[in-house]
């Protein structure tokens, strides 16, 4: 594939790697990514590995989580751009950038890991605990890749190399394959992996944040056990519960929060576009999601930001995401994009709980997260039918426009043709489900074969 080619041939340009008390910059190697001196000393081996979460922080900011969540029933879109319009509208086309960005950023992380993991099985230079280190982090990153590829574009290729003779006509791989990869991936990574961070706060993986990963994707597995032996693994240790207030859940060093990307301005890019600096904000919350919430939940109050517009002289109000709040650079009160975290778990292990028959240990669950809300609990005597759909309006109150998780439940719960296709006028039942292949890619590696309908 084109973009994995061109991976090989640079590396990113800037570097991260921690200090003694906080994650600072440095100049990146000045040598190929894969060449082996890279990996002749520990400073520049973690550079290489940190590298690739700064990519992943890339994929996520900004766009991914606005673009995802355009896609589905949580955001609305008053702007005028083409690439924004096709994922409001449902229409995307295989020339779409956006998309094409998403595809080669997640293949470029996929590659880097493959040649860390690569260059570190028969290096001597570096110890044997730093070795397991970063190939356990680089399984990890590698796997989560993965998790976005398959549930955004389907059966895609797996790349476990970095040979180009292989890479550049790559076939298609069925999910399960893919699948099956991700959680042996995660498996050993878990071995490889201390229940504490490296560094300061909660920017690299550890053995709780494998384990959060692989809880999720069981669930999706519909392995239900396994998804809540995984779930019951983070909750369990205490380092992430109580639940955080609402509004401290996206701060720096959260206490719910399981794993953050970091960034070096303590603000997400993407927080300041939601709103637009004046009028209508482009990227509003549909009145859809605006109105699944309960009376009185503070994640309404707190995680949707109000901006009244007055026209003509009547005054109107229009909502916005605001999960993140710093709007501009701030390192005194840090913001970093949490892409995993406990909240999550206590759901994950809620549906598991209730495919099981534990009716009374899921609501317990979702009582958890509704105690933070500040809502009612739910009775113990909710039947499984009941217990099931709580479980899913407290998933899109809890995790609304973050990380695409509206856009993969409907999927999962087979629910997504069924509520897009009435909310959007461009839904194409089997078409839209899945996203393009990037025509780029299949111009490049004549092994690709198109998602139906495009």
């Amino acid at each position: 594939m084109r973009n994995i080619n061109m991976a090989m041939l640079l590396f990113v340009p800037v570097i991260l790697i921690y200090g003694c008390k906080k994650m600072i910059m440095v100049e990146s190697p000045k040598n190929q990514l894969t060449t082996d001196k890279v990996f002749a000393d520990s400073t520049s081996a973690s550079a290489a590995l940190l590298g690739v979460y700064a990519n992943f922080e890339k994929q996520f900011d900004p766009g991914y989580t606005t673009y995802i969540s355009l896609y589905t029933d949580d955001i609305g879109y008053v702007g005028t751009d083409i690439t924004n319009a096709e994922y409001y509208e449902g229409r995307l086309t295989a020339i779409n950038t956006t998309n094409e960005n998403i595809w080669s950023r997640l293949y470029t992380i996929v590659y880097q890991c493959n040649d860390i993991i690569s260059q570190l099985q028969h290096n001597n230079a570096l110890s044997k605990s730093l070795i397991i280190q970063l190939t356990s982090e680089a399984r990890f990153l590698r796997a989560f890749a993965y998790y976005y590829l398959v549930n955004l574009y389907g059966d895609v290729p797996l790349v476990l190399q970095t040979d180009i003779a292989v890479t550049v006509k790559a076939p298609r791989r069925a999910q399960s394959l893919v699948y099956s990869q991700m959680m042996d991936d995660l498996t050993e990574s878990k071995k490889g992996l201390s229940s504490s961070y490296m560094g300061a706060g909660k920017v690299r993986a550890n053995q709780l944040a494998a384990s959060a990963l692989l809880a999720r994707i069981y669930l999706y597995q519909k392995n239900w056990a396994l998804a809540e032996k995984e779930a019951n693994a983070v909750i369990g240790s205490g380092f992430y519960t109580p639940l955080e207030t609402p509004a401290n859940v996206f701060k720096a060093n959260s206490k719910e929060a399981i794993l953050q990307l970091w960034n070096q301005n303590g603000n997400i890019s993407n927080g300041s576009s939601i709103p637009s600096s004046t009028g209508i904000p482009q990227y509003l919350i549909t009145s859809d999601l605006y109105n699944a919430f309960e009376p009185g939940d503070l994640r309404k109050i707190n995680w949707i930001g109000t901006r009244n517009v007055i026209t003509d002289g009547v005054s109107k109000s229009y909502y916005y995401g605001a999960k993140y709040k710093n709007r501009t650079a701030n390192t005194s009160s840090p913001e970093y994009l949490v892409v995993l975290r406990v909240a999550e778990q206590f759901l994950i292990r809620a549906e598991a709980r209730a495919m099981t028959g534990n009716i009374p240990g899921a609501i317990e669950d979702l009582n958890k997260i509704r105690q933070r809300a500040a809502l009612s609990p739910l009775p113990v005597s909710l039947s499984a039918e009941n217990c099931l759909n709580a479980i899913i309006k407290e998933r899109r109150a809890e995790l609304f426009i973050e990380n695409g998780h509206r856009f993969f439940d409907l999927k999962r719960n087979d629910l997504l043709n069924i509520v897009m296709g009435s909310y959007k006028t461009g839904w194409q039942n089997g078409i839209s489900p899945l996203f393009p292949i990037p025509k780029n890619e299949i111009t490049y590696n004549r092994s690709l074969i198109q998602n139906p309908g495009y």
